[in-house]
């Protein structure tokens, strides 16, 4: 993988057109998919440009909340040294709010590396090219929209003109659009801005929860970007209306949950999409049996925090299994309504919104590629809900519980093939990490349900 790193020309050109601008934040997304890096200086962006950033390796070992995290071998024993980072063309772009002091870039190593997830979504972009095929993706984020709080800690506080009754949802009405009109335009002002191909946006079935579609790209890395930066510049507009957006997987027991949407298919050398036929080709047929038979060992990915298997519950149009079928939100793996010919693809609809969209990435296209590789038939597809599948129709079970996921993608061979065995003992030994850190924890809820009647 060569490094496509911006240029003094380009920086030049960016400055002169930007001339508010004071300030870049330099942005690398780790593991975790969380934005880490440096705030530099106007002046000083040309020389970084030439000589590069530098950055602890220890960036790549840490946990959402900022831990360095030495359970995973990789801080204290390699006397955390230094990589050298490279601006990537074409992010350099500004952030349009308050008073447009700000930009931001993103930047990647210099050098391939393993704990990187951009060079890991790169790795299985390569696999596919080499099989003679070109992946197309797009990314669909859903989100909350709280009232932020004086003392910035978060709190499910409805904005004003946003109703807070789970039993009045407003699905797919404008009221809700209408009450945030600033912060949803300023939002797409950021997107325009930066370059982001957003779509539709849309109430959904939660208090103050929202959906927006990206349109589809050619290059998956830059598809899985989107992802990331979308959730910057929705950040960024919410705060700037004196909003708070998370994208936790499920903010409230009684309230819908909050997931990305991955939508793929595959392109031969002539540009045509070979998923095509009628309803399918046999190659998106092997494509979704890869997606099913490696969808357990990658559940760690989808579901990265513990907050994100609450997500999983019955009647929630949240797969529990690795179904699919056609035109079905039941399922995890479905083909959409309609889309024939060239919109022919794979919607899969198991990723809590949390998920890192470059890992997410590209362990879909792994199981994509598993699937062609081993000429895989999937399951007969499900009518109906997927949570009364007959006989016959049943996908492979997932791995509900944050222990049982973590334990198959440590012991997955297929993982250790799509991540690097150092990726994946990394991941697994930081979420491992998180996990028992946050199970320890006594809470409130233990003295309601236990403390008086033990």
């Amino acid at each position: 993988m060569t490094v496509d790193a911006i240029s003094k020309d380009e920086v030049a050109a960016f400055l002169d057109a930007n001339p508010a601008v004071r300030w870049v934040d330099v942005v690398l997304f780790d593991l975790n998919g969380m934005p880490r890096g440096k705030r530099v200086r106007r002046d000083d962006l040309e020389g970084f440009v030439e000589k590069g950033l530098l950055l602890p390796a220890s960036v790549y070992v840490l946990d959402p909340r900022g831990n360095s995290i030495a359970e995973t071998g990789r801080l204290w024993e390699t006397g955390d040294c230094d990589i050298r980072f490279r601006i990537l063309s074409g992010t350099l772009v500004p952030v349009p709010v308050g008073d447009g002091q700000m930009a931001q870039a993103v930047m990647v190593p210099e050098e391939p590396y393993d704990l990187c997830s951009h060079t890991i979504l790169s790795r299985q972009v390569s696999r596919l090219k080499g099989m003679g095929y070109s992946a197309s993706v797009a990314v669909e984020l859903e989100f909350y929209v709280t009232k932020r709080t004086a003392d910035g800690r978060f709190a499910l506080a409805m904005p004003p003109g946003l109703s807070s009754d789970p039993d009045k949802p407003m699905t797919f009405m404008f009221e809700a659009l209408d009450a945030l009109e600033p912060f949803v335009n300023d939002t797409y002002r950021i997107a325009a801005a930066q370059g982001l191909p957003v779509d539709a946006v849309m109430q959904e079935s939660g208090p103050g929860q929202f959906e927006i579609n990206l349109k589809y790209r050619d290059d998956p890395v830059a598809a899985a970007l989107d992802g990331l930066l979308l959730k910057r510049a929705i950040k960024a507009a919410a705060r700037e209306h004196g909003l708070e957006a998370t994208f936790m997987p499920k903010p409230h027991h009684d309230w819908t949950g909050s997931g990305m949407h991955i939508h793929a298919s595959l392109r031969d050398a002539s540009g045509q999409n070979v998923f095509a036929d009628d309803p399918l080709s046999p190659l998106c047929r092997q494509a979704i049996g890869g997606l099913q038979q490696t969808m357990a060992d990658f559940m760690a990915v989808w579901a990265q925090s513990a907050n994100a298997y609450k997500r999983y519950v019955p009647e929630s149009y949240v797969p529990l299994a690795a179904h699919w079928g056609l035109n079905n939100r039941t399922v995890a793996l479905r083909i959409p309504y309609g889309e024939g010919g060239a919109a022919t693809r794979i919607e899969h609809r198991v990723c809590g919104a949390d998920a890192n969209p470059m890992l997410a990435v590209a362990a879909v296209l792994a199981g994509i590629a598993h699937g062609l590789e081993n000429q895989l038939e999937p399951t007969a597809p499900i009518e109906g809900t997927a949570e009364e599948a007959p006989a016959g129709t049943a996908g492979p079970e997932l791995p509900l519980t944050w222990v049982n996921a973590l334990t198959a993608f440590q012991r997955s061979a297929l993982v250790r093939d799509v991540f690097g065995a150092d990726a994946q003992d990394v991941f697994y030994k930081l979420k491992t990490t998180e996990r028992l850190a946050f199970e320890r924890v006594v809470t409130t809820l233990d003295y309601d349900w236990y403390a008086q009647v033990c």
